[in-house]
């Protein structure tokens, strides 16, 4: 077993707050913004921010800004999709 020092991190790629952020996206193109997000998964900001940030550093989502408000658009990528297609409940289909 490996163990990790304080402030060490996983190197894991995803994890399934992940792979539930890539679902939730491909069933609402265009839609979800980060509070809504944040309230459909109940995850206080910064862990929402971490997530997010993991996705977009992985190219699997997107984030524009919402002209002329303080809010912005999450969208998944094609990238985003095949990862979903293998990992989540979305390829069983």
């Amino acid at each position: 077993m490996v163990y990790r020092k304080r402030g060490d991190r996983s190197k894991i790629l995803l994890n399934s707050g992940d792979i539930l952020i890539l679902d939730i996206l491909t069933q609402y193109r265009d839609e979800i913004t980060m509070e809504r997000l944040s309230k459909m998964l109940k995850l206080n900001p910064l862990s929402e921010r971490t997530h997010v940030d993991r996705l977009m550093n992985f190219k699997f989502i997107t984030k524009s800004k919402v002209k002329g408000e303080n809010k912005f658009i999450l969208n998944i990528t094609e990238l985003g999709e095949e990862v979903l297609k293998i990992f989540g409940k979305s390829g069983e289909k």
